[in-house]
């Protein structure tokens, strides 16, 4: 188990992909989303994750340095942006800012994009929203692997959806989810460690639970909640790609045979409270909600309840004063995406403080 200061890791990230060929600032921004995810645990989709997808993109020529978003068709609240050649988390911020802009003038900002690169982490995004007085929320689809509700084949995809919202006292509501009862990444990682994988993740074809992680890629991957899940599912591909006019349940993503609509769509909203009370009123609403969520009285034997994002930030602290901790098997990955790149590893460890740690 490696252990990496916040200082090191960004460093370490920038340098590589701009080593791989993007600009300073494409990489700076990667590796801020990269950063907050590790930071909060959510390790499946940071420094493994974007170094991996991101070198991969630039590899198949997906993202090209330099591009920028195009914004296809614009209201005073809406856009439809194209994010060929962006990299992701660029594409990301972007478009949530945009999101913002648009709020402040008419309340309610939506963005969709298509045609776009890996993001990472959605609570990235809906975080940014929230750091500035609002309410945010953002979905993206995947391609298929995941079975509707009654089915035994991939239609739906992860799905992942997130929202923060401000607080007046406290750091803010964050919850990010995959609407699979696991995520991609938690997944990977459990068939890249061999760990056996629990009943209700993957069935096969017979419909029976597959708990092999060596034969996880013969099943499909079942939605959270069961219908439930699978309803929300579809309503994110309805909301991400089907408004764009790209790709629905069923449809290949990053694989789509039509150069236009090939990668991944999301959906990004900002809402201004003051359009509806106050900032401040809002947040105390928030304050207040976190506050019953606290007060409620907790399952037997167990803690006092904590509200979406709450473990997040409290890991977070933590990592920045003590280090974030890299697993010897992430680390690995890693490395090895580097070395199939023709980086050179030893330069870029030694740039970051790492080459001894």
């Amino acid at each position: 188990m490696k252990k990496i200061s916040e200082i090191q890791m960004l460093k370490f990230i920038s340098e590589t992909l701009i080593a791989a060929g993007l600009s300073t600032d494409e990489a700076d921004i990667c590796a801020k989303a990269s950063l907050f995810a590790d930071l909060r645990g959510t390790t499946t989709h940071g420094i493994v994750y974007i170094v991996r997808k991101t070198l991969d993109s630039i590899r198949e020529c997906r993202t090209v340095s330099g591009s920028q978003p195009t914004v296809i068709k614009e209201s005073s609240s809406t856009a439809l942006v194209k994010g060929a050649g962006v990299v992701g988390p660029l594409l990301g911020e972007y478009s949530m800012d945009l999101a913002i802009e648009k709020a402040r003038e008419q309340g309610v900002g939506i963005i969709n994009t298509f045609n776009g690169n890996p993001i990472g982490m959605l609570g990235y995004y809906a975080n940014i929203s929230a750091e500035k007085s609002m309410l945010g929320i953002v979905m993206a689809n995947t391609a298929p692997a995941a079975a509707p509700f009654g089915a035994t084949s991939a239609v739906l995809g992860t799905n992942p959806f997130a929202y923060a919202a401000p607080a007046q006292n406290s750091r803010p509501i964050l919850f990010d989810i995959a609407t699979t009862v696991a995520a991609a990444g938690k997944l990977s990682r459990a068939k890249r460690r061999g760990e056996r994988l629990p009943d209700d993740w993957i069935i096969g074809s017979d419909g029976k639970p597959i708990t092999d992680p060596a034969k996880a890629d013969e099943g499909v991957m079942l939605p959270c909640g069961g219908h439930k899940g699978s309803g929300f599912g579809i309503l994110i591909h309805l909301l991400t790609g089907g408004l764009s006019e790209t790709s629905i349940g069923g449809d290949p993503t990053h694989g789509h045979p039509d150069a236009n609509k090939r990668g991944q769509g999301a959906l990004y909203m900002a809402i201004d409270p003051e359009y509806f009370g106050t900032k401040d009123g809002f947040a105390a609403m928030v304050e207040r909600q976190i506050g019953f969520i606290h007060d409620a009285q907790p399952l037997p034997g167990a803690r006092s309840p904590i509200y979406p994002g709450q473990r997040g930030w409290s890991e977070l602290d933590a990592r920045r004063k003590n280090g974030i901790p890299v697993p010897d098997d992430d680390w690995q990955v890693v490395l090895n995406s580097i070395r199939s790149f023709g980086l050179q590893e030893s330069d870029l460890l030694a740039s970051a403080g790492l080459a001894d740690s």
